[in-house]
């Protein structure tokens, strides 16, 4: 339970109607109709292209036990149910921030918030997975990290929780200022400054600036601490930006040698990563259960808040032993496939579900060094939200070409051009307009043993190619890297 009936009704600054539930008890929150649990109250949230008050039914069957509704809903279009605490606001999407305001005024545990341009999924996973093993910790799920979700994460957030862990992105100036602002907290991240979102932004020192506003909301206290990349050129601004906003204290993570958390050497292995890390002077070995190597610097993240925080290093470790790459940021499944008389085996790594120029040559560098024996196959979707596109597209060549792939498909309009710019005769090269139209040619493409990169901007809907190629198997090994 994470609201009784007149904590939620008093939050939202709302009006409960009809014959209704005083004594609901409220677990969870929804905003489509398809989520709702039973327990659940559901949010009639007005977007682009759906009201949510079409969905109100529709929530009641599904076990919804609280409604927010506007002021103006139709009582008698409804079938209400004494079971059902109904209240009514102005406007939902503003009884959602009020909810979330009232969640975090209540919380008296530590809040963390993470942006950058890439990693901030993966950090937000490993940074909740190792305060998990100090106490109730709640945090962002998805890609719950606008505008709505944001608030949305931060409602959901239990009162008695020691931690809340939330991540914030942005696509235009100004947007994390007011994450920020509701999140309020503890400790601000940015993961790297890199070039995403560009078709917004002048430059990357634009971006660097934008990202520095998950600082604006820091609570007011003596704690306020930012932990920045020690390797990003744009550290010093940022540092600079977080003083600005009232941090008290600022860690450095990275390899570079002014990182008072320095990652020394990270080893691939058959099951993660090997990585050796100085701390604030001493010596620290762990391992992490993910394949990329460029999930070091999230785990020496998660490394720094547990220290900043005072507590013991070697539970956290052990949690981030256990971690494993997420669906569509580079897990791994092991596919058997028919082809023709005989029966292949392949390795994808499934990074469909975001992409720019910093994390395609991470992606592609982490291919090729992968330890796992077998042919590099790589089907690359475009990089979207990009200026100067075409250009970038086709960077990419010389990355792929040293990447020692055999085979490379391309999808999408933009990739056309990476493309166009291989050169080395003995790269195979495919391309199909759509992620429906690459399916055949990957299938002709693959061998028994190839390791599979796809990787693309979410819009490209590559994660459907990953999903077909699941399908069409007589069975799927789940002891890999799978989360």
């Amino acid at each position: 339970m994470i609201w009784t009936a007149s904590d939620f009704i008093s939050a939202v600054n709302g009006v409960a109607v009809g014959n209704h539930n005083q004594n609901a008890m409220i677990s969870g929150l929804a905003i489509d109709s398809r989520q709702v649990k039973t327990g659940d109250a559901f949010i009639a949230i007005t977007g682009e292209h759906h009201d949510g008050h079409d969905f109100i039914p529709s929530a009641m069957t599904k076990g919804a036990t609280a409604i927010l509704m506007s002021a103006n809903t139709d009582l008698a279009e409804l079938r209400l149910s004494d079971q059902v605490l109904y209240v009514q606001v102005d406007d939902p999407m503003k009884g959602l921030e009020r909810l979330a305001v009232a969640a975090r005024n209540r919380h008296q545990g530590t809040r963390i918030a993470i942006t950058g341009s890439v990693g901030k999924t993966g950090t937000r996973m490993l940074v909740a997975q190792a305060l998990a093993a100090y106490g109730k910790t709640h945090f962002s799920e998805g890609n719950l990290n606008n505008h709505i979700g944001a608030p949305l994460s931060l409602a959901r957030m239990p009162k008695d929780a020691a931690f809340g862990v939330f991540e914030a992105g942005m696509n235009h100036a100004g947007e994390l200022t007011a994450l920020s602002q509701f999140i309020a907290p503890h400790i601000g991240i940015i993961t790297q400054i890199a070039d995403s979102h560009s078709g917004n932004f002048p430059n990357l020192e634009a971006i660097a600036l934008a990202k520095a506003e998950i600082f604006d909301g820091l609570v007011n206290q003596e704690q306020r601490l930012a932990i920045l990349n020690a390797d990003d050129p744009f550290a010093p601004l940022l540092e600079q930006k977080a003083r600005d906003a009232g941090a008290e204290r600022v860690i450095r993570f990275g390899y570079s040698d002014i990182a008072e958390h320095q990652i020394l050497s990270v080893r691939r292995q058959q099951d993660g990563l090997a990585i050796e890390a100085n701390i604030r002077g001493e010596a620290h070995h762990f391992k992490l259960g993910m394949m990329a190597p460029h999930w070091a610097k999230a785990a020496i993240i998660a490394l720094s808040v547990v220290d900043a925080l005072g507590l013991p290093l070697e539970p956290a470790k052990a949690e981030l032993a256990k971690a494993r790459d997420l669906p569509g940021r580079g897990a791994r499944s092991v596919i058997r496939l028919k082809k023709g008389p005989s029966e292949i085996k392949i390795t994808v790594i499934d990074d469909s579900y975001n992409a720019g120029p910093a994390s395609m040559v991470s992606a592609l560098s982490s291919l090729s060094s992968d330890p796992q024996k077998g042919r590099r196959v790589a089907i690359l979707g475009d990089m979207l939200e990009l200026d100067r596109a075409a250009d970038k597209h086709a960077a990419l060549a010389e990355t792929v070409e040293a990447s020692g792939i055999s085979h490379l498909i391309t999808v999408g309009e933009m990739m056309q051009h990476l493309n166009s710019a291989i050169s080395v005769p003995s790269l195979r090269c495919d391309h199909a307009a759509n992620a429906k139209s690459a399916f055949p040619l990957v299938l002709s493409a693959l061998e028994d043993g190839d390791l599979v990169l796809i990787k693309g901007s979410n819009g490209m809907r590559l994660s459907e190619l990953v999903h077909n190629l699941s399908s069409a198997i007589p069975h799927t090994n789940g002891d890999s890297h799978a989360a």
